[in-house]
């Protein structure tokens, strides 16, 4: 028996022995080849097992390995993954970078995700299409290159802001642009100035050296977007600056740009007419008017006595009359010169800091005399991970801008407005060299921009500071806290001078604003990254975020200055109006998202935001977004391994879910601005009985809730034969409970209150291709070209009946940007009258504009917009072209009713348009009526042209210098560059204006100031 047990004895202990021998244990470090830090939760698996580990904090890690184990894989988010044999018991690694350019991961503002793992819809706009564009405003340089987007400069003012469209208009009443964040925080972006209404407006956004803008990325659908929820309706703009590069030596670049500006090139049928031309059209429409020979009518219009005066015998004969062409004497060639001073700059040390650090100096002189635009800006940003643990930063910029806009006196002081409303007669200075007044209405355009005239100026100092921190709590979980200031002081001073007529009749007019707003956000996230067994990769983000804007004004104003020169508020004799306001605004939120794929194949995601805001009442106040994602990537399956030859990807995504609109009720005026949108508001400061009173203003609705808007997105992308990328999408929002004013009873003494009463739905379609068509040692040619469709309908409205005013309507089931108006048919061949449809079938006619009937004729909506752009490199010279296009919509010009005016304002020009095609002789026919001095023009179809366009956006010629040359100067590269924006824009031939492109999305055309042709010649050195 003890024979026995000895034995078993001795069998156990040799299989155990046995056991044990079968494994080992494997040992080592796993760091960064970027930075040479350890990274801590790295996956560590035996290849074809499940037995695996994960680094520690300091990267470390300890893992038992069978004897038949070969090979150990590494992988971690956002580095190459990594195979390493088993030929030692300490196996340190050093992970690469995936080196994922910027297109190629999305950034969502709360993070960076690798494009392949992004399961919604975003487009990313480098710094090299920023760089070599000049604009003070770089949100302009997204122009045509991102699919689904809209933009709108309807003013070429420098500083001027951009209206910008994500997939269409979201909103009738409310807030329509998108939300801003930079380098992780929301920022203020709108439009500011309390000049506004006079056309004196500052986009926060031109504070912004684009020089400093590494990308700019554009998130589209709910997947992208839910996660900022109360403030994503129209979508986020996310823009990222640069950063120190880990491990890179020290970079010191210097930029410097020169060049003109002056006014793009337009069509021969909207230039006034000449001295000549115009006497003829004063002849022929006193002619008509009194019904006598073109002979007669000539002499009394010489000799004056058409105007009940007679002149000295020499009348008003050709020799002595002036011939201004008033746009070209308020125009000039304007100016554009930029300087930017950057380092780049990180130690080879494992725990360096990275540094990114600016200087930038902007002045443009706008093409518009008096019109003017100034920046200076500073930018420092600083990152750093002092121990394997913990990392921490800032992102930080000051600027200051000043503007000139020249304005004043309302709409019709415009300088562009004035310059079509004067006679080629009017001398812009009498013959004692005096400024003349004596023109069509009292206005001089070129008095009002001297030294001596209108002044509506904007200097805004601003403060963007963002420190962070970030400590790793465990391998796989990290946590972030980051603070946000935002502040911008603006002044702003108006002056109505004695050059103008308005300001002539109070001696001088002047005003002052001084505003300052401070926004601060703090926000906290914790975010959990695992690989499971080589397969399942989980990326969790829980946060945290509340911010705070406060925004004080001051205003005083004054009048009957003593002399003209002296302008200061201070020195007016008569005191004007002050009044001081204050407003906050807060919000607070909560939110998720996730992201999981399963062997990078297949992807879900999904988010959360629950928001609450001081801007709705008790009943309202909070309010939930969220969205849900997914992505097949189709061309992983084994399957299609017979098309790995000539499709690289194919992948199929979509997602569902809402975002939300907490502006709303955005209106011109302090009570309606928004803030306060829910609330019953008191005025005070009025007199009752010699005493101070105050009275009700607002009604109040505790129900007035969000607008939302559920998005809808299906995509694909796919790349071809290593060529083509291709990106497809259809997308469809529903907005509901859009708010309207709504009438209420009388009794209540008030007229109106804001309520959740309407919908509006827009669909589209985005299509998008980049191809490398050639790729060489000494030869590069890429092209891209981009289309997008939307198409909206408005669903419900407050109440049955449209909104409708002369010439538009929105009305349920039409478009918004819909023209209903009374349909202009031509003139009569024998009497050169206007004809209208007399009923709605177009089937008669009538000269009584009264009795004409109103009819839809098409909307402003394009019916696809977008872009060709094409980039080549040969050697050191590099070519690159953008050309955008739009094709359909309708363009209203109503300033046409007063530029093609043919005969009924007295003394006023008109344009060629007018001269070349109108009625002249019985049995002509024309489109323009007879000039009468009885005539005037009336909104009809008359002045309604198509918007397609065509337009040379920018060209771009480079050369950089040899490196052999650059090398022996210690310099790593110099390039030169010439380039043209706006250098020509085709039209149809019944477009009459400067530019369609300046046009707003609703098609309306006034005076739009026109965007500027540019020449620039600039220099990069990179040291």
């Amino acid at each position: 028996m003890k024979k026995r047990l000895f034995s078993m004895l001795i069998l156990c202990l040799i299989g155990l022995q046995s056991v044990f021998a079968q494994n080992r244990e494997i040992t080592g470090v796993v760091t960064s080849a970027d930075d040479g830090l350890s990274i801590p939760g790295v996956s560590v698996i035996v290849k074809g097992t499940t037995i695996g580990t994960s680094t520690d904090f300091d990267g470390k890690y300890t893992l038992s390995v069978p004897t038949d184990g070969k090979i150990l894989v590494f992988s971690f988010v956002g580095m190459k993954q990594k195979e390493v044999g088993i030929n030692s018991n300490t196996i340190n690694v050093v992970m690469e970078s995936e080196s994922i350019g910027m297109d190629e991961v999305i950034v969502t503002g709360y993070g960076i995700t690798k494009k392949a793992a992004f399961t919604g819809a975003a487009s990313t706009v480098g710094s090299e299409l920023i760089a070599d564009k000049v604009s003070s405003n770089p949100i302009k340089a997204l122009e045509g290159s991102v699919a689904g987007l809209q933009l709108n400069s309807e003013s070429g003012q420098p500083g001027a802001p951009s209206t910008i469209y994500i997939r269409g208009r979201n909103s009738l009443n409310s807030g329509t642009q998108p939300l801003y964040v930079i380098d992780g925080v929301s920022m203020e972006a709108g439009s500011w100035g309390a000049r506004e209404s006079e056309g004196s407006e500052f986009s926060p956004l031109s504070s912004i050296n684009p020089n400093d803008i590494e990308n700019i990325t554009v998130l589209k659908d709910a997947t992208a977007t839910s996660i900022y929820g109360a403030r994503a309706a129209n979508g986020v703009i996310v823009i990222t600056t640069k950063k120190g590069v880990a491990g890179a030596k020290t970079k010191v670049s210097f930029s410097a740009k020169y060049g003109i500006e002056e006014i793009a090139p337009f069509t021969d049928d909207y230039k006034t007419v000449n001295a000549d031309e115009y006497n003829e059209l004063q002849i022929e429409g006193w002619q008509n008017y009194l019904g006598v020979s073109n002979e007669e009518a000539a002499k009394e219009y010489y000799d004056g006595s058409i105007y009940g005066y007679s002149l000295p015998d020499q009348g008003l004969s050709k020799d002595n009359l002036a011939d201004v062409n008033w746009l070209d004497e308020i125009t000039r060639t304007g100016m554009v010169q930029e300087y930017n001073l950057s380092v780049q700059a990180s130690g080879s040390e494992k725990y360096a800091p990275r540094v990114y650090l600016s200087l930038g100096y902007l002045k443009n002189e706008a093409f518009i005399k008096g019109k003017d635009f100034e920046r200076y800006s500073f930018r420092f940003n600083l990152d750093q991970k002092p121990t394997d643990w913990l990392s921490y930063g800032v992102n930080s910029s000051l600027s200051y801008t000043k503007t000139n806009m020249g304005a004043g006196g309302g709409y019709f002081s415009d300088p562009i407005t004035q310059a079509y409303m004067q006679s080629p007669l009017t001398p812009v200075k009498d013959e004692n060299g005096d400024w003349n007044f004596n023109t069509v209405n009292g206005y001089n355009p070129v008095a009002q921009r001297s030294s001596l005239g209108d002044k509506s100026e904007n200097k805004t100092y601003r403060a963007m500071i963002s420190p962070f921190l970030t400590i790793n709590l465990l391998p796989e979980l990290t946590y972030t806290t980051r603070i946000g200031l935002d502040y911008m002081s603006m002044g702003e001073f108006g002056y109505w001078s004695f050059l103008q007529p308005q300001g002539k009749d109070m001696r001088g007019m002047g005003e002052n604003t001084n505003s300052d707003q401070t926004l601060i956000t703090f926000t906290n996230t914790v975010n959990y990254l695992k690989t499971i067994n080589e397969s399942h990769n989980l990326n969790l983000l829980f946060g945290q975020e509340i911010s705070s804007t406060n925004l004080n004004k001051a205003y005083l104003s004054g009048s009957n200055y003593p002399v003209p020169d002296k302008n200061v508020v201070s020195l007016a004799a008569t005191p004007g109006s002050a009044s001081t306001d204050k407003y906050e605004l807060r919000l607070a939120s909560f939110f998720f998202n996730g992201q999981y794929d399963y062997k990078s194949k297949y992807y879900l995601s999904a988010s959360y935001r629950y928001d609450g805001s001081s801007r709705f009442g008790e009943n309202n106040r909070w309010a939930g977004f969220w969205s849900v994602g997914g992505k097949y990537r189709l061309s992983a399956e084994d399957f299609m391994a017979s098309t790995t030859d000539w499709l690289d990807n194919l992948t199929i995504r979509s997602s569902y879910g809402t975002s939300g609109n907490q502006a709303v009720g955005i209106t011109s005026g302090a009570i309606q601005s928004g803030w306060y949108a829910s609330r019953p508001l008191y005025g005070y400061g009025y007199n009752y009985n010699s005493n101070g009173g105050s009275a009700a203003e607002q009604y109040g609705n505790a129900d007035l809730q969000w607008e939302q808007t559920a998005k809808f997105n299906v995509g694909v992308d796919a790349t071809l034969f290593s060529i083509f990328d291709v990106t497809v999408d259809y997308y469809k929002h529903l907005t509901k409970d859009m708010v309207f004013r709504v009438p209420m009873s009388f009794t209540s003494g008030f007229t109106d209150l804001p309520m959740n009463v309407g919908e509006l739905q827009n669909e589209g379609l985005e299509f998008s291709l980049n191809a490398s068509i050639i790729r060489k040692a000494d030869f590069n040619w890429n092209a891209s070209f981009v289309l997008s469709k939307n198409t909206n309908e408005l669903t419900k409205l407050s109440t049955d009946m449209p909104i409708e005013n002369t010439y538009t309507i929105r009305e349920v089931g039409h478009d918004i940007f819909q023209f209903k108006m009374k349909e202009f048919a031509g003139v009569d061949v024998q009497t050169g009258e206007a004809l209208y449809y007399l009923n709605e079938k177009g089937d008669e006619t009538t000269t009584n504009y009264n009795k004409a009937s109103k009819r839809y004729l098409g909307v402003a909506t394009p019916d696809f917009q977008g872009s060709f752009s094409t980039n080549l490199k040969y050697k050191n010279f590099d070519l690159s072209v953008q050309m955008n296009y739009s094709v359909g919509g309708k363009i209203y010009g109503s300033n046409l009713r007063y530029d093609e005016q043919h005969g009924g304002s007295l003394n006023q020009s008109t344009t060629k348009y007018v001269y070349k095609n109108r009625w002249q002789n019985p049995g002509d026919v024309t489109n323009v009526p007879r000039f009468a001095m009885t005539e005037s023009n009336k909104h009809s179809s008359q002045f309604l042209m198509d918007g397609d366009y065509l337009k040379i956006q920018n060209v771009v010629l480079g050369y950089t210098l040899p490196s052999q040359l650059t090398n022996s100067m210690k310099i790593e590269n110099v390039r030169f560059y010439a380039s043209a924006s706006n250098l020509y824009t085709f039209t149809k031939s019944n477009y009459r204006g400067f530019d369609p492109a300046g046009v707003g999305a609703e098609g309306i055309q006034w005076w739009n100031y026109p965007a500027p042709r540019t020449f620039i010649f600039g220099v990069n050195v990179n040291f």
